[in-house]
């Protein structure tokens, strides 16, 4: 099991680093190009759906509590094995005993545009040594772009799990509201060998909604 205190350390020690993820990650190249779509056949990047996503059996949606700071409504598919354990105005933790846990974040970034956003955290998110990505989507939503994704990551990332070999299931979209600009982020997160918690993250993924718009996701096999 994660322990709470600590997890809350690490969640503000990533935003006083890096101003705009919910762990702190490295920087490397620039910001500049247009994500590529990797996973998805035709090379475009879709808009998300207008119907609902199928939420799998055994599962319920559930919308995120994330308070009155975060003016976008973040919901998502998730089994009863999913405690709500830790939250904040425009911070969410669920967990399981296993020790997989997910983050849901909201808060403002200073970005200049939602794509700007987007292209940094795709920048960041597997920079460190021994993490990579297995296969990624982008595309637009209303007032905004996203990045849905899903990876591996090294014992030294941040992130990773006990300091173990991890693996991430995850959506960023950066979301323009009445003039300020939010960054949205789910990361879904588990030990390599926890293959309980990846088959869920792959059938939860596909559910995550912003304001009721569906993100694509790639495929994550």
């Amino acid at each position: 099991m994660i322990n709470r205190p600590l997890v809350a350390v690490t969640l503000a020690l990533g935003l006083v680093l890096s101003g705009c993820s919910a762990f702190r990650v490295s920087s490397s190249d620039d910001a500049g190009s247009k994500p590529a779509n990797v996973g998805i056949g035709d090379g475009q990047s879709p808009s998300p759906t207008a119907t609902g996503p199928t939420i799998p059996d055994g599962m319920s949606e559930t919308t995120v509590e994330l308070g009155g700071q975060c003016p976008v409504e973040v919901s998502l598919a998730l089994s009863a094995d999913w405690a709500d354990g830790y939250g904040y105005d425009g911070y969410r933790l669920y967990e399981t005993e296993s020790g997989a846990i997910i983050t849901v974040n909201c808060l403002d970034d200073d970005e200049s545009t939602p794509q700007a956003l987007v292209d940094k955290a795709r920048e960041r998110m597997f920079s460190t040594s021994g993490s990579s990505m297995g296969s990624e989507s982008t595309g637009s939503l209303s007032g905004g772009e996203y990045w849905v994704f899903h990876g591996t990551l090294a014992p030294d990332d941040m992130r990773a799990v006990d300091k173990e070999d991890s693996v991430i299931f995850g959506a960023v979209a950066g979301v323009s509201v009445d003039g300020r600009l939010f960054k949205v982020s789910v990361d879904m997160l588990a030990q390599a060998d926890d293959t309980e918690a990846q088959d869920q993250f792959r059938q939860m993924l596909p559910t995550v909604r912003l304001d009721d718009q569906v993100l694509n996701a790639p495929d994550l096999r």
